[in-house]
């Protein structure tokens, strides 16, 4: 998944790396339970949380929380990992912007002999819009289900063929024109070494429509945003042995819209991940992408994002770690129909740079205290659209 460009800072401290979770080879995961339970609350300071480029929005933000997640075999090999949770978001200053936000996520993974295996995910989200897009202090949320199926098939020890199913809807409360709807075909053939690196070749073929149709201003035209995708791409998983392990794919992209083919896209696309554990207590990522992606926070047509993301994290002992990230997005807006309805509308052209410092702590078995300092900026050329922001979060969590 490509790297959020922008977030609430919570996403910092929640997505710390902790040395108890097994992901440094120096301290080996805690026993593995089949359920897990937590609760947590915390809190954040933010100097600009509208966005806004006069900034001086100061705004105090609450967070209280609880999830679980549970796994188990059903029946031979057949396992079922279903989560979720749930936050209360209170704010200080622009009351009006409180919510309740959750997520849940049901996963079974079935095999059937030692060929064939595959997964079926369902999905639900509720959250607040991005922010960062609306600009307003406006309780505006985003509703999102998804819905997946994936097969694949050992035709020798090294040759696997796999298909897969996806379909998801997006939509807001607020916006009707912002509501998406996509479906997704993939088929796909890897050869996979004794070792388990991977390297194959991918077709995928999407549709996707907003039922409600967009409306243009100062056109006032209203637009269809049907539209059907193609891609085909090469993709690889390797890792040489526990200290470097990575995956990409890179391949060709071709979006083409019912109504106004001059915003379609087809270009190069891809997407890489690396991890390199050069100690056993450090881990390095790096991320880049480049693909047309439809945000239901700004509008049902889509963007180009081009971005990268690199970080370092540092588990100083097995209570204490340390975690950084920088986070580049660039997005060029050239599936905004106003650029073909309106003359002389340029195209809305932006970057956000994220940098992010999160700090956790595991004083006794079961809890966690995490401390995390996020600092943005957008640049634009669209008027009133650039800001700068930094936020400061603390967050207790206990966990079973």
């Amino acid at each position: 998944m490509a790297p959020a460009a922008v977030a609430l800072a919570f996403e910092t401290v929640d997505t710390l790396p902790w040395p108890s979770s097994g992901r440094f080879p120096a301290y080996p995961a805690e026993d593995a339970r089949p359920t897990t339970l937590w609760v947590q609350g915390g809190v954040m300071r933010d100097d600009n949380v509208l966005r806004l480029e006069s900034g001086a929005q100061n705004e105090t933000i609450a967070r209280l929380g609880a999830g679980f997640r549970h796994e188990q075999r059903i029946v031979g090999r057949q396992r079922l990992a279903v989560e979720a949770r749930g936050d209360a978001y209170r704010y200080d200053r622009f009351s009006e912007l409180d919510h309740f936000a959750y997520s849940a996520l049901g996963d079974w993974r079935w095999e059937v002999g030692n060929e064939l295996s595959g997964s079926v995910i369902l999905g639900r989200e509720k959250r607040l819009v991005d922010i960062s897009e609306t600009q307003v202090a406006r309780r505006d949320m985003v509703t999102a289900t998804r819905f997946g199926a994936t097969g694949g098939y050992l035709v020798t020890p090294s040759v696997r063929l796999r298909a897969g199913l996806a379909r998801g809807l997006a939509e807001r409360s607020l916006r009707a024109d912002a509501e998406t709807r996509a479906d997704a075909i993939t088929v796909g053939a890897d050869y996979v070494s004794p070792l388990g690196n991977a390297l194959g070749i991918e077709g995928r073929k999407a549709t996707g429509d907003a039922p409600v149709p967009e409306r243009v201003a100062p056109a006032g035209t209203f637009v269809n945003n049907d539209y059907d995708e193609r891609e085909v791409a090469l993709v690889a998983t390797y890792a040489a042995g526990p200290q470097l392990r990575g995956e990409g794919r890179v391949g060709r992209t071709k979006r083409t819209y019912t109504e106004i083919p001059g915003r379609d896209f087809d270009g190069t696309t891809g997407r890489l991940r690396v991890e390199w554990l050069p100690g056993n207590k450090t881990i390095l990522g790096f991320e880049a992408y480049k693909e047309p992606r439809s945000l239901i926070d700004i509008a049902a047509s889509h963007v180009v994002a081009k971005g990268f993301a690199f970080g370092p994290s540092w588990a100083a002992t097995a209570k204490l770690v340390f975690a950084a990230r920088f986070i580049r997005e660039r997005r060029t807006f050239e599936g905004d129909p106003t650029l073909f309805l309106v003359p002389g509308t340029p195209l809305r052209d932006e970057t956000i740079n994220t940098l992010r410092f999160g700090v956790g702590w595991e004083p006794l078995r079961h809890w966690q205290a995490s401390f995390a300092i996020d600092r943005g900026e957008r640049e634009s050329n669209a008027a009133g659209r650039d800001y700068q922001y930094n936020a400061v979060t603390a967050n207790l969590a206990w966990r079973w």
